[in-house]
């Protein structure tokens, strides 16, 4: 189905998937936890959106570092403690440079990162309950929940892109929490 931008559709989406029909669609929120607040915006009934919303899946493209030329450097302190945990055992990062193979741009090609939320009875009760955004996020994090930018991060330690280019693509500063 097409993008949800009103209640007319959202409305139509969730009587196909009452009547056990899977429906895939697109919604504009920041976040997948974002859905839920735009959906009640938009006028879904919190008890509408439980049980018939499976899973929801959000994305950004960011661009890959050229395998040619890209450069591994130590990362700083303030990198360090950005990175979080898994950040305290890097020895280094990578940074764009550019070379004939990437025209000069440091990158070449682009990778999704992705955040995925599968909902269950226990987040399905929290939604049916209008429960906070915080309790929402607690308890999908609670549940192996991995935001956008962790997702990121991660490719930044494997060498898929950078630290510039994650931050470009999503909101660094509300990762831990």
């Amino acid at each position: 189905m097409g993008e949800v931008r009103d209640k007319e559709t959202a409305e139509m989406a969730f009587r196909a998937a009452m009547t056990g029909h899977q429906v895939f669609t697109t919604l504009h929120t920041n976040s997948a936890l974002g859905a839920f607040p735009r959906l009640l915006d938009i006028g879904i009934r919190p008890d509408i959106m439980a049980g018939n919303i499976i899973g929801v899946v959000a994305q950004r493209l960011v661009r890959v570092l050229c395998t040619h030329c890209k450069e591994a450097y130590a990362p700083s302190k303030d990198e360090r403690q950005l990175l979080g945990a898994p950040g305290q055992k890097v020895s280094y990062l990578y940074r764009h440079v550019g070379c004939k193979q990437c025209d000069n741009k440091g990158y070449k090609g682009r990778t999704a990162i992705m955040e995925l939320l599968v909902m269950d009875g226990d987040l399905d009760e929290l939604v049916a309950r209008r429960s906070t955004a915080k309790d929402l996020r607690a308890a999908a994090l609670a549940k192996g929940f991995r935001s956008l930018a962790e997702e990121g991060l991660l490719r930044v330690i494997d060498g898929t892109t950078s630290l510039a280019e994650v931050g470009r693509a999503v909101d660094l500063t509300g990762r831990f929490g």
